[in-house]
């Protein structure tokens, strides 16, 4: 493999300009891939409207198929990382993108959601709906098909030493409302989120350390009725847990409702 050195060159820049001469060049600075020659053999960029960035990767032909695409698109990730990015755009060959963990979204476009989403949500939670303060409730993992939550019993403490069953049921609905939202702001939806109805069996008490899982594929396309101005309907089936046990405090199953914005 090619050994490689980075640099951040400005699009006025003479060489730059000549690798991208058969590419669109964007007026704003590049990050760039130069082998021992000093020759650039990739370079890509982030343009970023508020929380969105949309990732454009070229590399040489003569130098693909051996991880400069990847190592290229990783450190701009990490740059959209430190920035607060939430959610990540780009195009091209679909088996390169979903290597990356990017996701379909539409023909030739996907998508990836980085951490500050899920930051993002905790915080509107907490300014929008005060029983998650109390809870100190937040997202402590987050993919595809799989959002974990987890939560303070501080506040939630009943006479026996347990956590509220109303706690509880609060935080299993969030934590299905949680993989809602980042699928469909991964999917470019904006809807309304509204619980239909819920229902939830308590087997033991939860008496430290609660968690709440919840693992369901929702397919991205699913959420196009939203943009057609239509609802859409998802149950989930959310586990809540206590510390490492394995095994089930509650067993939540909650219908949702994603109603469109008007």
């Amino acid at each position: 493999m090619t050994k490689l050195s980075w640099d951040i060159l400005p699009c006025s820049n003479l060489q730059l300009c000549q690798f991208m001469v058969s590419y669109e060049l964007r007026e704003q600075d590049y990050l760039v891939a130069l082998d021992d020659a000093g020759d650039i053999i990739a370079a890509g960029l982030l343009a970023i409207e508020n929380t969105l960035a949309n990732v454009d990767v070229v590399v040489d032909p003569k130098h693909r198929q051996q991880g400069i695409g990847k190592s290229l698109v990783k450190r701009l990730l990490k740059q959209a990382n430190q920035q607060g990015i939430e959610r990540v755009v780009s195009h091209g060959e679909q088996l390169f993108w979903q290597k990356l963990d990017f996701e379909k979204l539409s023909d030739n476009q996907y998508g990836l959601l980085l951490p500050a989403a899920s930051a993002a949500l905790v915080n509107t939670w907490h300014q929008g709906i005060p029983v998650t303060q109390f809870l100190q409730l937040n997202i402590s993992e987050a993919s595809c098909n799989h959002v974990e939550t987890s939560a303070s019993m501080s506040q939630s403490i009943n006479v026996h030493q347990s956590m509220f069953a109303g706690a509880i049921y609060s935080q299993a609905v969030l934590t299905g409302w949680g993989l809602i939202h980042l699928r469909a702001q991964l999917a470019g939806v904006n809807g309304s989120i509204v619980l239909a109805s819920g229902d939830i069996k308590y087997r033991k008490p939860i008496t430290c350390s609660p968690r709440g899982i919840v693992v369901s594929e929702l397919a991205l396309a699913d959420f196009d009725v939203i943009n057609q101005g239509n609802k859409m309907r998802v149950e989930l089936s959310v586990n809540m847990h206590q510390g490492d046990d394995e095994q089930a405090s509650a067993q939540f199953i909650g219908r949702y409702v994603i109603l469109p914005k008007a």
